[in-house]
């Protein structure tokens, strides 16, 4: 990840985040074993999340995920916990 740039790079292909998305893989990254909550993330893009539809996080991630997707990275790279928040897919032997 170039957080200069806003972009990521997978199998010798880039692609330009948005400054959402890339705040978002950024976190998450930061933070390889750990579940980030919904509410950290609300709290990062936004600084708060009074007048943030949930939904709008979700709409953010599935672009995100669509982007990693089409440079190569796997599907499940950014993995759902459920009524938790978002996790960084980890191989079995990490």
């Amino acid at each position: 990840m170039d957080i200069t740039r806003n972009s990521v790079t997978c199998n010798d292909r880039t692609v330009e985040l948005s400054k959402n998305e890339a705040r978002i893989l950024y976190l998450l990254l930061s933070n390889p074993k750990a579940v980030v909550s919904r509410f950290e993330l609300m709290d990062e893009l936004w600084q708060s999340d009074e007048f943030v539809d949930d939904n709008t996080l979700t709409v953010n991630i599935n672009r995100l995920r669509a982007k990693l997707t089409s440079i190569g990275a796997s599907e499940d790279f950014i993995q759902t916990r459920r009524g938790i928040g978002y996790q960084i897919g980890l191989r079995e032997n990490d």
